[in-house]
């Protein structure tokens, strides 16, 4: 549409030029159509002096117009390279993120504690609990403890004590670390926001176990390990957290 209004201005400067110089020459000095080749060419210089400037002017107009619109093209490509290269690292991520989930999964069904056989009996015999069973029967033991001494350093020296194998502290930093990929592969230097880390956030917190989640919190309430101090220093991760109705003070 704007191309079009650009020739037909052209063609109308091309009718006045022709229309202004026969108007003045025919009609008000009443000259005649000349058979000299010499008028001719002096026409056509007439013309030519008057057009050609204007219409070099038009041609550079449209131009400019095809490079404003040839940049905006390029800009949009850009973009969607830009939405298609973040699209491929998110999917190669996600990837990355689920296989990790799925062996935090199988890490968490071999996961075991030794405890007393009865949490009410005050006897030498224990039994080995694995998985979900183990994690209810630590809660029990440290709200047990808590509502008796509510002492964190005795709280951790009876989780401590029912681990000797430090499996929670294999389970805490494997977390952790998927955390952390998360913060630092989903940053905002590698094209990413706050809204897609915080997604893959809750990702990871509804696809892992309950009772994996309550393992990891009772560790940062009572114990000091390096991996649980980093996930209570991410603000960004306490704030889904709590989003969802999670935190270490439940314990």
């Amino acid at each position: 549409m704007m191309t079009n209004r650009y020739v037909w201005s052209a063609v109308v400067l091309i009718a006045f030029v022709f229309l202004s110089y026969a108007f003045h020459f025919y009609y008000e000095l009443g000259y005649k159509v000349s058979d000299s080749p010499e008028v001719w060419g002096q026409l056509g210089d007439y013309v030519g002096g008057l057009l050609n400037p204007l219409l070099t002017f038009i041609s550079l107009v449209l131009l400019i117009k095809s490079l404003a619109l040839q940049n905006e093209a390029n800009a949009d490509l850009r973009d969607e390279i830009k939405i298609t290269r973040k699209t491929e690292k998110l999917r190669s991520f996600e990837i990355q993120l689920f296989n990790m989930i799925d062996s935090q999964r199988a890490a968490f069904e071999s996961f075991r504690v030794s405890v007393s056989a009865d949490v009410d009996v005050d006897v030498d015999e224990r039994v080995i609990l694995y998985g979900a069973e183990a994690v209810i029967r630590l809660e029990l033991e440290v709200q047990r403890l808590k509502a008796d001494c509510n002492d964190n350093s005795i709280i951790a020296a009876l989780i401590e004590d029912y681990d000797p194998a430090d499996r929670i502290y294999g389970h805490a930093r494997m977390f952790c670390n998927m955390v952390r990929i998360i913060s630092e592969k989903l940053s905002g230097s590698n094209g990413f926001d706050l809204e897609d880390r915080n997604s893959h956030y809750l990702t990871l917190i509804n696809f892992t176990d309950f009772s994996l989640l309550s393992l990891i919190m009772m560790s940062a309430k009572y114990l000091d390990y390096p991996s649980v101090q980093y996930l209570k220093t991410n603000e960004e991760f306490c704030a889904v957290l709590v989003e969802v109705g999670l935190s270490a003070s439940v314990y």
